[in-house]
């Protein structure tokens, strides 16, 4: 049985979100999950990166390796470059959720909204669209909004306000670009209604990741 690890920063629904769309995607396969929601949290207090995230982060990838998995998602794009370094050292392709939907997004125009529940995200997550743009010879714009107090109401079971400060600066910016990405694979249930709400191609990170991660266990089969 082909084996695939998700690595966590938080313990939010996102891990269920994943474990239903990859397990109906790839019904053969066994899905492993690593959660430490103390990386995110020290992530937010230092407004960044440190260290000590990077070094468990690399612990915890190296220790899905030793399950030979077809790929390794890394779950969170506040610790995207991490995964990328990973990629790199590791025998087993490590990838980011939000790279399927960054390229996704790329198709639709040169102005890329991003709207993100947690600050940390942006600037890796707008650095990653420069990048994959530039791989692809194109310049492009990222214009990004932070909802406020968001990442607090779904932390503490407040959805409906988690939606509203979302959708908020979601039509705030929806003039200004091109298409929309949601920066946090935990807004995926907001996808269709901020179509309709924007009228702009809008993209999560789950469900396209899931359909990357199908491509890489067909080619490797």
């Amino acid at each position: 049985m082909d084996t695939i690890v998700v690595v966590y920063t938080s313990m939010g629904g996102l891990i269920n979100t994943m474990k239903k769309e990859l397990s109906a995607a790839l019904p053969d396969c066994r899905i492993v999950n690593i959660a430490d929601d103390s990386l995110i949290r020290e992530v937010v207090e230092h407004g960044r990166v440190t260290d000590r995230v990077r070094e468990r982060m690399m612990h915890y990838f190296q220790a899905a390796a030793r399950w030979d998995p077809k790929v390794i998602i890394s779950a969170c794009s506040s610790v995207g470059e991490v995964a990328e370094a990973a990629d790199k050292t590791l025998s087993v392709p490590v990838i980011r959720i939000d790279r399927a939907m960054i390229k996704k997004a790329l198709q639709h125009g040169d102005r890329i909204g991003v709207v993100a529940s947690l600050a940390t995200t942006m600037e890796p997550t707008a650095s990653y669209i420069r990048r994959l743009a530039a791989d692809m010879g194109r310049n492009v714009q990222v214009i990004g909004r932070v909802a406020q107090g968001a990442y607090e109401a779904n932390s503490q079971g407040r959805p409906e306000l988690h939606d509203d400060l979302i959708r908020k600066e979601a039509e705030v910016m929806a003039g200004e670009v091109d298409v929309l990405i949601l920066a946090q694979g935990s807004m995926a249930g907001m996808e269709a209604s901020l179509r309709k709400d924007t009228g702009l191609p809008v993209y999560a990170s789950p469900c396209l990741c899931v359909k990357e991660v199908q491509e890489i266990c067909e080619v490797n089969r």
